[in-house]
């Protein structure tokens, strides 16, 4: 099962995100849950370098992907990292719906 871990601020705002295991939905190479979560993720790093222009903080590894915003995140790039942020939670969470064997999304806050 694919478990994603999403980590938010005591507000709601996004703090950073971990994708980890396999769905075994099907087959490697076959596997269209794993595929799909890994299109979200790799996508979502590159609206973050192309569209916001930030270099975000990501590992990625076989079964783990890890991703959060830089130290200092721009003030004129933070509305649109924001909004390519949440599409990749909404996007996991939808799969989630559809494939609940196979991947689980969480969400926890921050505790300073």
């Amino acid at each position: 099962m694919i478990e994603v871990t999403i980590t938010r601020s005591l507000t709601g705002q996004f703090s950073g995100l971990k994708i980890r295991g396999h769905a075994k939905y099907a087959g490697f190479g076959e596997d269209i849950v794993c595929a799909g979560a890994s299109a979200l993720a790799e996508t979502s790093v590159l609206g973050l370098e192309k569209v916001a222009g930030i270099k975000p903080v990501v590992v990625s590894k076989s079964g783990c992907f890890s991703l959060k915003f830089p130290d200092k995140l721009p003030e004129e790039s933070s509305d649109k990292a924001v909004s390519i942020v949440e599409t990749l939670c909404l996007g996991l969470e939808d799969m989630a719906k559809s494939y609940p064997s196979h991947i689980r999304v969480k969400t926890i806050k921050e505790v300073l």
